[in-house]
């Protein structure tokens, strides 16, 4: 049973390492989106695509509660990197 707990807790910790990397990822083209929208004098914020994004992945098999909870904090930190 313990070994069985530790196959899974390194599942999970294979699971957390490519997170980071996607993270890590998204967090660099956002950076190239805002920098684009300051070059073309865009707004930064754009509400209808973060809905869009919310709503979209809402219907991938994790509640909605979750992915606005996740996806508000990462927006949130893009907008605080201008």
């Amino acid at each position: 049973m313990k070994d069985e707990i530790i196959s899974l807790r390194e599942e999970i910790d294979a699971f957390d390492e490519k997170i980071i990397l996607l993270i890590k990822n998204r967090i660099k083209v956002a950076k190239e989106i805002i920098d684009n929208k300051k070059r073309l004098n865009l707004p930064h914020e754009d509400l209808s695509r973060e809905k869009e994004i919310v709503d979209r992945l809402s219907k991938k098999g994790v509640p909605k509660e979750l992915v606005e909870e996740i996806y508000n904090r990462i927006f949130k930190y893009n907008k605080c990197q201008k």
